[in-house]
């Protein structure tokens, strides 16, 4: 891979200051505390998100249980725009940030369902 590709790959990722103050962190030839660094967060980031998908999963789940069937719509469109992204890790970029931002407005779309279920909750319970 050319440098000026991988650079390219690189500011895609991270805030190049960033990723360079890691790597003045270094010694001139052992990159051992950036790689130790930046490969501990990636783990951190895959448990996370494994975490993530495991709890949208059960709150889908639940939702159907209860009846909330918006949440589980949500959860549902969000599992599914993930997937794709998972089974398709070389559709294009563009294809992946749309991805990206259908499933952020989907957590916006399922956050306001949750809370106006909240509120609609309590109006019930409270007329009761």
């Amino acid at each position: 891979m050319e440098i000026s590709e991988l650079n390219s790959k690189l500011k895609e990722v991270f805030d190049m200051a960033v990723f360079s103050q890691l790597l003045e962190m270094d010694e001139e030839k052992d990159r051992k505390i950036s790689s130790t660094a930046l490969y501990s967060f990636i783990e951190k980031g895959e448990q996370q998100v494994d975490v993530m998908e495991y709890y949208l999963e059960s709150l889908q789940q639940c939702a159907a249980a209860m009846g909330f069937y918006k949440v589980h719509e949500s959860c549902g469109n969000i599992r599914r725009a993930s997937a794709m992204i998972n089974r398709h890790s070389q559709v294009a970029e563009t294809a992946q940030v749309d991805f990206l931002r259908f499933i952020k407005k989907e957590i916006g779309t399922l956050s306001d369902t949750v809370l106006y279920a909240r509120a609609t909750i309590d109006l019930f319970y409270e007329a009761n």
